[in-house]
């Protein structure tokens, strides 16, 4: 974004809903679970490490995100293009 010349403020919050990815994402311990998970893909946990990114819970039904990524109720589909159209 800085390459584009938008200023970014850091750390980036990013809102997740699913404990168990915030866990990995700031767990350096691998399980027979999370073995299969390349090594490269936890470049995550570098920039929260590095403070770039920040990781922080959201419950679903707060999550203005989930617009782009699930099915909603109508109910839920309003408030969160709304939230979105007025700026969070």
């Amino acid at each position: 974004m800085e390459f584009l010349g938008v200023k970014v403020d850091l750390p980036i919050e990013v809102n997740v809903d699913n404990v168990g990815a915030i866990y990995l994402s700031k767990s350096a311990t691998m399980s027979n679970r999370t073995q299969h998970i390349d090594t490269r893909y936890h470049f995550v946990r570098e920039y929260i490490d590095d403070g770039i990114l920040k990781v922080v819970f959201v419950k679903s039904e707060d999550n203005h995100t989930d617009i782009m990524i699930k099915n909603l109720s109508i109910q839920l589909y309003d408030k969160h293009s709304n939230a979105i159209m007025n700026g969070g």
